[in-house]
């Protein structure tokens, strides 16, 4: 038996009996396991449900079924999309990403940035690749998903030292690091993730680009970075090889991950608990810098093995249920469409509190789109960020596959109808009929702000009335008795409801309805399909109304209906 797997399956058998967050009850289950169960814990299959007893609540993994829908339009609401990665080569390229911006399928740009682009000297700030970014975004009316990297975009080295995302002056006033040689042989610095002094430079860093950009509409989402690898959440690099030089050391530069993982355990003091107390402490400085702008966190462990798994449990634990929708959530460095445990179980977890993505990397084959559509679909993914190539590729079986997810990722609601009555009495209610059907994979969930957590709740449906100038009147709020957290795919949520009416001037009005949150004044797009064009738009045209003077109209009056 191969003395290291044996090391592993040794380590991890503990872990999983004695897991934190699982109840006494819990822990007891575990003990009654049969002699051959064990092996679940050891290598998890995967299974129709999955109980996190933590959370107290039971994970369904259901199959999406949308309904038979054609021809549907995609509404590109802000949480929902294609985002088109810009490699680090191509960022200050206007270009190119004037190019990625002007293809119908994106709805923005990923742009991952090292950080000593950003500052390049202490306190010397250079916002320039940020600010035209933005500015292409909002010319072409799209967002924006913005990392900062510390380590792994692999700059080219200004001399014969080697490169680091981190700039030269954090490693001058003292912070240490980790030396490496990626895949090519070429050097790079790694900053030691939990130093103090690269902390303390980094979370100045981040407060000053949140008293900048917080707040900003065309930003879909800031990641949480600056913790691990590439602006994700390993601590060890990607871009290494599998097996390198048995002799490297840190002078030479380590050339494998394995060689990286093992120094930083037995040199530098590295353990699980410092792990998640490390992730916690970087992972509040961007609530506290970004309180008003919506956050990414990856969910890829950590570690490559079981107890890094356990860590990722904790640290998504921790930040969703401290946040709520304030975090969205990504599964990064997706090198193909094989569907772990680990990966959909972490993803239905969170499912019901925010909205959750994928991140490809540039070398996903595009045979495999097929196959990630249909898992990408059951788990509830609302984004991807993915390579430009995938987006522009000729291949039909990529198109089709495209044009699946887009279609159906996120919340996709189509308008069925819409009946509103041709007269109503002033001072009587305004009686509505709607059927609104969800084609997409996840449910419209509108935060609200409690202490410094989004709680997840339901959209207003909004009646709104303009006079014969166009000007607003009247806007009639109701939420429907099934809210929008419940409208799941392929189930018509059909309702009638009498709206209480202000006293308004006799005359021909206007109405139209629209799904609306009353903190923000946002309203979300919606697919009017009651034609064949089933456009997207953020109000559906519900006909016009008459108020007509009390006592002129008979009590009864009928339905006008819109569809």
């Amino acid at each position: 038996m191969n003395y290291r797997k044996f090391q592993v399956i040794a380590f991890a058998l503990p872990l999983a009996i004695a897991a934190p967050g699982i109840s006494p009850a819990g822990a007891e289950s575990l003990k009654k396991n049969k002699p051959w169960e064990v092996i679940k814990y050891l290598n998890p299959i995967p299974e129709k449900n999955y109980t996190n007893a933590s959370q107290d609540r039971l994970i369904k993994k259901q199959a999406f079924k949308s309904g038979k829908v054609s021809n549907v339009r995609p509404a590109n609401n802000k949480e929902v999309g294609f985002f088109a990665i810009v490699p680090g080569g191509k960022l200050n390229d206007s270009g190119f990403i004037a190019s990625v911006l002007d293809n119908p399928r994106t709805n923005g740009i990923s742009a991952t940035i090292p950080w000593r682009q950003l500052e390049p000297g202490e306190e010397k700030y250079e916002w320039g690749t940020i600010d035209q970014l933005l500015e292409q975004c909002q010319s072409h009316n799209k967002t924006l998903i913005l990392r900062v990297s510390t380590c792994g975009v692999d700059l080219p080295a200004d001399s014969d030292k080697p490169s680091s995302d981190t700039p030269d002056w954090v490693f001058s006033a003292g912070a240490k690091s980790v030396k490496y040689l990626d895949k090519d042989g070429k050097p790079h610095l790694m900053p030691l993730f939990w130093d103090q002094s690269y902390l303390a430079a980094f979370s100045n860093f981040i407060s000053e680009m949140g008293s900048r950009y917080d707040k900003n509409p065309l930003l879909h989402s800031v990641g949480i970075t600056g913790g691990g690898f590439l602006g994700g959440t390993s601590l060890v690099p990607t871009n290494v090889a599998e097996k390198g030089d048995k002799n490297a050391t840190s002078e030479t530069g380590f050339t494998t991950a394995s060689q990286i993982e093992n120094h930083l355990r037995k040199k530098e003091g590295l353990t699980q608990k410092q792990i998640i107390d490390h992730w916690k402490y970087v992972a509040d400085l961007f609530p506290q810098a970004f309180p008003n702008t919506t956050l990414n966190f990856a969910i890829n462990p950590p570690t490559p093995n079981r107890a890094g798994e356990d860590a990722l449990d904790e640290l998504s634990d921790y930040l969703v249920y401290r946040y709520g929708q304030h975090i969205y959530v990504t599964r990064e460095d997706l090198k193909n469409g094989k569907h772990g445990f680990d990966d959909y179980r972490v993803l239905l977890k969170f499912r019901p509190d925010t909205y959750e993505g994928l991140a490809l990397l540039p070398q996903f084959p595009g045979a495999e789109l097929e196959k990630l559509t249909k898992t990408a679909l059951d788990d509830g993914i609302s984004y991807v960020e993915i390579p430009q190539e995938l987006l522009t590729s000729a291949d039909p079986v990529v198109a089709q596959a495209l044009d699946q997810l887009n279609s159906h990722m996120g919340f996709q609601i189509i308008s069925r109808k819409v009946a509103l009555p041709e007269q109503v009495e002033q001072g009587e209610p305004l009686k509505v009929d709607f059927t609104f059907l969800n084609v997409g994979n996840a449910v419209p969930k509108r935060p609200v702000r409690e202490i410094e957590k989004d709680v997840p709740t339901s959209y207003k449906v909004m009646v709104e009335l303009k006079d014969q100038n166009g000007k607003p009147v009247a806007q009639l709020l109701h939420t429907p008795e099934k809210g929008t957290l419940d409208w799941k795919a392929g189930a018509p949520v059909t309702w009638q409801h009498s709206l209480r009416m202000p006293p308004l001037t006799p005359g021909e009005y206007e109405a139209s309805v629209s799904l609306f949150d009353p903190v923000s004044a946002r309203k979300i797009i919606l697919i009017d399909g009651r034609s064949d064009e089933q456009k997207p738009s953020t109000a559906v045209p519900a006909g016009k109304i008459r108020i007509v003077g009390k006592g002129s109209m008979n009590k009864t009056t009928s339905i006008q209906p819109t569809n």
